[in-house]
Parts: C-alpha cells; sequence; structure tokens
C-alpha cells in the first residue's frame, strides 16, 4: 500500500501532538515517520529519510523553518508550512511550498490538504489495498477493509463491530469516523449505521428495509437511502 511518508517539525511539543492527533484521525494514508521538537536537528534527519512531505513550524528558536528548506542540499519532498501567523504566505510562494496551514489547525484544512497530496503523490486509495486507521484511548488500530464489519452509532459514541466477534468503541461521532473510511466499500445507510456492502448477507423488504450482515447484525435503511444501497449492490 503507498502512504505519503512525513515528518512533523514544531518547536512545541502540544503542537506536534496535536497535530499527530489530527492526522491519525482524519488522515488514514499519512505515515508518520519522525516528529522534531529540535529544529537543529532537521535538516541531517530530513537529508537522512525517504519522505513524501514535511511539516514545518516557521518560527522557531535558533532556526526558523525557512532557514531548514534553504539550508537542504535537495528537496524532492512537498512541504506544508503550520504556522500560527498569516505573514509568512507571500515568502512561502518564493519557496515553493505546498500548502499553507494556519493554527490552530482546522480539521477541514487539513482534509483538503490532505486530498491534494493523496492526488499529487498519486497515493493508491482503492479500498481493496488500504488500511484503515482508527484511534482508541491513545492505541492505534490498523484495520484491513474486510475486517470492519459495520458500525453503529451510539450518541456521541460509535461501535464498530469487526470480524470474530470483536469490537471497538470510539468516542467520536460516526460521522467523523466514516469521513475517514473509503467510499467504494463504506455506506451511510442511516443516520445511525454505516455498513461495509462486502459483508452483507440479505436484504429484507419488510419493517422498512433491513439489512442483514455477515455477523448476525441488523443494520435499518434509510427510505431515501434505499435506491443508491441497491444500485451500489447490483
Amino acid at each position: 500500500m503507498n502512504s505519503i511518508k512525513s515528518i512533523l517539525i514544531d518547536d512545541e511539543e502540544d503542537a506536534i501532538q496535536s497535530l499527530q492527533w489530527k492526522i491519525c484521525r482524519y488522515c488514514p494514508y499519512i505515515e508518520i515517520v519522525e516528529t522534531i521538537s529540535n529544529p537543529l536537528e532537521a535538516i541531517k534527519i530530513i537529508e537522512n529519510t525517504n519522505l513524501d512531505c514535511v511539516f514545518i513550524d516557521i518560527k522557531m528558536p535558533n532556526i526558523n523553518g525557512f532557514d531548514i528548506l534553504e539550508a537542504l542540499h535537495q528537496r524532492n519532498f512537498f512541504v506544508v508550512i503550520t504556522s500560527a501567523f498569516e505573514n509568512y504566505a507571500l515568502k512561502a510562494i518564493q519557496f515553493s511550498v505546498f500548502d499553507y496551514l494556519l493554527k490552530p489547525i482546522d480539521k477541514d484544512d487539513l482534509m483538503r490538504v490532505y486530498k491534494k497530496l493523496c492526488q499529487d503523490i498519486n497515493v493508491n486509495t482503492t479500498f481493496e489495498t488500504a488500511i484503515i486507521k482508527l484511534c482508541v484511548n491513545g492505541v492505534i488500530h490498523f484495520l484491513k477493509k474486510d475486517e470492519i464489519i459495520m458500525l453503529k452509532a451510539e450518541g456521541n459514541y460509535t461501535k464498530v463491530f469487526l470480524i470474530n466477534n470483536r469490537k471497538l468503541f470510539l468516542s467520536k461521532t460516526l460521522k467523523e469516523v466514516t469521513e475517514v473510511l473509503p467510499d467504494s466499500c463504506f455506506f451511510r445507510v442511516h443516520n445511525s449505521y454505516c455498513i461495509n456492502l462486502s459483508h452483507v448477507q440479505e436484504y429484507r423488504k419488510n419493517q422498512g428495509g433491513v439489512i442483514i450482515m455477515s455477523n448476525g447484525q441488523h443494520a435499518s435503511i434509510s427510505r431515501n437511502r434505499k435506491n443508491e444501497f441497491l444500485v451500489k449492490m447490483y
């Protein structure tokens, strides 16, 4: 599977942890290979690491982000600026950076950059090869798409039904979780249910429409989503 090998550079540990958490949650194809909080170490690490992208802060002690970029012997990766200041935008253009994320980094801005990276790096995001990352209590679960049978909303939480009768409980809404799932494989059939189409066993028209999954679980289907579901299945 292709992934976007990335380094995060910021002198503030909290900023690194925040960005790392958001990438884990919303950007399943970004692989963080290194985090650097001492900018003086950045040049050597970058030049000795096979990279696709660097997320870098600008205003740092001893050496700023632009100095680091200028000191590199070659730059064969994308650069995303992460800064709390807008006034670096013009200089960022002069350095041909890929994009600019303003702190505090907004989820939608991050996902916009993520989608651009996937397109430009030609990441293979087909569901056949996808590894899905789900974070639970600080633990990252790496799952193949076939391991996930369905997801069920439980208030502001989501229950994930896996093969072999395993379950995960995520402290995020179903809407948030489905944003990182490949559309070609998973389908939101109801406000409370998202299913893996490859695990559908039966569709029963009675009771307003019920989907039976491979683990025996039932998923209701909304009236306005029936036609799209049937098209996807046939």
